[in-house]
């Protein structure tokens, strides 16, 4: 068996009846398992019944989970849709009885799309990220659906600064030795969201802007009236239209665009994770995703100048009135600022270690974060009128748009170590973070 200081390789350790059971359950040989890659598989399984096997948890732990498992983040989204992935998970990783209604509803997710891999030994070199996550391209599915990720380890060796991370999978991890070597990494094990929404919605995390709004048309200048010059002065060479001397009026600018809105952040699902025999200390984190930015609304487009004015001419036996400058364009409204999207919502984490060993295990968990509120468009300029005018008279701007709604932070996922709670306090505003630590958090 292994030390605790940094220089040692381990021991080969005797991998026990466990590993052997659940590489048989995975349809992994045993023997191939030593390879260095392991055996990596995508099964399969019919039902919620026949998954139950998979993790590590023994009857007594899942009992004793049934009194917890809906806490307060959870209970909270019985009746959204996320609440029925909720109670089927109950019914595999505690004790929990469906209804028919629930089966039925569940059925139309089944059969569970499950990565499993069976290794042996696996070492993750200094500084390196082994991401065991599965996304839904591996059975041509979309992202929506929920996948599922077993890994069953023999020795898990993290050298210096190294991490194991599942982003956005329901997690099954039986590990029947992890050593960690100093110096640590920050944290050992992440349980991270999903790097896409889960909303039900389209396009990116971060809202577009809105399109700025289109300038008005500028005013036509007046046209000047056709004369002839006599003996005695100017006359008309022929009939003036009626307002042919004015300046034409400006047209309005147009509005900006809506900004669009950010997504909801990526969702931290349920993880169980078994370790037989911890060498060193390490530090589990998880956090849901942040939400996205809402787009900034578009300015409003400048109002268009008024057209100029035309002099009347001096005629002979007549009198015009001078042309009447236009007036300019209002300046058209900025747009409203999208809204913020929410932070992520996430599930329990459930760990399984020696009593002995529990306090060399820190956990670490963070309510999710909101995306900032778009900012509204500015309103356009109103257009300036046609000269004689003074030439900072002008029609009026537009409104700025509204910014948008802001989203709401989501509560830090409880994880239970040994079946009791040691993190996630259930209230979204109870941890401060913002969407740029979170992101720093979770590379």
């Amino acid at each position: 068996m292994g030390q605790n200081d940094s220089s040692f390789a381990p021991d080969i350790v005797c991998l026990g009846a466990e590993y052997a059971e659940k590489a048989k359950l995975l349809g992994h040989e045993l023997v191939d398992s030593w390879r260095p890659d392991g055996v990596l598989s995508q099964i399969l399984v019919p039902d919620l019944e026949s998954f139950r096997p998979f993790p590590g948890s023994t009857q007594e732990q899942r009992r004793r989970r049934a009194a917890s498992f809906f806490n307060p983040p959870v209970a909270i989204r019985a009746r959204l849709g996320q609440g029925l992935h909720d109670r089927g998970e109950a019914s595999v990783f505690a004790e929990y009885a469906l209804d028919d209604a629930d089966r039925e509803a569940l059925g139309h997710h089944l059969p569970l799309h499950v990565q499993a891999l069976s290794i042996a030994e696996k070492r993750v070199g200094p500084g390196e990220t082994w991401d065991v996550s599965v996304r839904g391209d591996v059975w041509g599915l979309d992202d929506m659906e929920e996948l599922y990720v077993v890994l069953n380890l023999g020795t898990l060796e993290l050298a210096p600064r190294a991490r194991l991370v599942v982003r956005g999978n329901v997690f099954v991890m039986i590990c029947q030795e992890l050593i960690v070597h100093e110096p640590r990494a920050e944290w050992q094990i992440g349980i991270l969201p999903t790097p896409h929404s889960v909303d039900f919605g389209d396009g990116p995390m971060e809202g577009a802007s809105g399109a700025p709004g289109p300038a008005g048309k500028a005013g036509g200048h007046g046209r000047p009236a056709q004369t002839r010059a006599l003996f005695i002065g100017q006359t008309l060479d022929g009939p003036i239209e009626p307002g042919q001397l004015d300046g034409e009026d400006g047209q309005p600018g147009g509005g900006g665009g809506r900004g669009l809105h950010g997504r909801n952040g990526g969702m931290c699902k349920l993880a169980d994770i078994a370790i037989r025999e911890l060498v060193g200390a390490a530090t589990v984190f998880a956090q849901a995703g942040a939400g996205g930015d809402g787009g900034a609304g578009g300015d409003g487009g400048p109002g268009g100048d008024g057209g100029d004015a035309v002099p009347a001419p001096r005629l002979v036996g007549a009198k015009l009135d001078d042309g009447r400058p236009g007036t300019g364009g209002t300046g058209g409204a900025g747009g409203c600022g999208g809204a913020a999207g929410s932070g992520g919502i996430a599930s329990s984490i459930y760990i399984t270690v020696p009593e002995a060993a529990a306090a060399r295990l820190t956990c670490r968990s963070l309510a999710s974060v909101p995306g900032a509120a778009g900012s509204g468009g500015r309103g356009g300029i109103g257009g300036r009128g046609g000269r004689p005018l003074h030439p900072d008279e002008r029609a009026p701007a537009g409104e700025d748009g509204r910014p948008g709604a802001p989203g709401r932070g989501r509560a830090a996922p409880w994880i239970y170590v040994n079946e009791v709670a040691v993190a996630g306090d259930g209230r979204p505003g109870g941890q401060s973070g913002t969407k740029r630590n979170q992101e720093e958090e979770t590379q």
